[in-house]
């Protein structure tokens, strides 16, 4: 079971996009989605670039996976954006079990926050599907294309009213200046299905680090729902979320249940100012 559950345990500390994937116990309907804010960002601590490696471990004793994220400052038609690529992998041990390389990207504006490219590479066995979804900010409207091997391609259109991918979404609450008791709303996207995504920001706590050092920490818990099938509102299997408390509001920790015990997401090692570049030396990821 650890398997099944193991890339939206990953995504849910980093990008939030697995948690699209599962819903845990009914619980009370949120906010209208006509009402999600349109939040301003107040601070851009990824400025400069950064660059984040976690490490997965099934019940603090085994590790089963790393995933490695890396934020880019760039220029594309003479426009500053920010490329966040988000590389997850199974440890050795698991690879003989199920194996796992995916590949997570969002190119968004470094202003607003505004995204405009999306694209999600699934290698899970003999699984391999690829997304790909833009913005037409012209049109306000997202496409998406989902190609899985052995199927027919699909592609899904919607008006954005304000709906980001899941990349972009996490940056943007990274951005906020909340506090304790605040509820963050956003609406966000995985595939065919629309969702509204709760962060609760319960308390603040101290965490100790991999490497001893103990930093304050918002401990927030998101739930779900699916407003395109019009569903209630879930709690993800008592997942938390640990967001550093200083400028940065950088995702530190994560721990949620499975079948088996629990699967916890640790940061280990953090850099920040990695180099910027233009669209002519580095495109877009595809």
């Amino acid at each position: 079971m650890i398997s099944s559950k193991l890339p939206i345990v990953l995504a849910i500390g980093i990008v939030l996009g697995g948690i699209l994937a599962y819903a845990g116990q009914a619980g009370q309907p949120m906010i209208k989605p006509e009402l999600v804010p349109v939040y301003q960002p107040k601070g851009l601590s990824f400025e400069t670039g950064e660059k984040e490696i976690y490490r997965a471990s099934w019940n603090g004793m085994i590790s089963i996976a790393t995933a490695e994220v890396q934020t880019v400052p760039m220029v594309v038609d003479g426009k500053k954006v920010f490329q966040v690529r988000v590389e997850a992998k199974t440890s050795r041990a698991l690879d003989l079990i199920w194996k796992m390389r995916d590949t997570i990207s969002s190119t968004f504006d470094a202003k607003a926050l505004s995204p405009s490219r999306f694209t999600f590479s699934q290698r899970e066995n003999s699984r391999v599907i690829d997304t790909d979804a833009r913005h037409d900010p012209a049109s306000k409207r997202w496409a998406v294309n989902r190609q899985q091997v052995g199927k027919r391609a699909k592609i899904y259109e919607f008006e954005s009213q304000n709906t980001l991918d899941p990349i972009t979404a996490v940056y943007l609450a990274r951005s906020i200046d909340f506090k304790v008791g605040d509820r963050l709303y956003f609406k966000v996207f995985g595939g065919r299905y629309r969702y509204l995504l709760e962060l609760f920001v319960e308390k603040k706590e101290p965490v100790t680090l991999e490497s001893g050092k103990t930093v304050e920490a918002f401990r927030v818990i998101p739930r779900i729902q699916n407003i395109t099938r019009n569903g209630y509102a879930s709690r993800l299997n008592d997942a938390a979320i640990w967001l550093s408390a200083d400028e940065r509001r950088l995702p530190i920790r994560l721990s949620s249940k499975i079948v088996f015990g629990t699967v916890q997401l640790d940061l280990i090692d953090d850099k920040r100012g990695t180099q910027s570049t233009s669209a002519g030396a580095r495109q877009p990821a595809s």
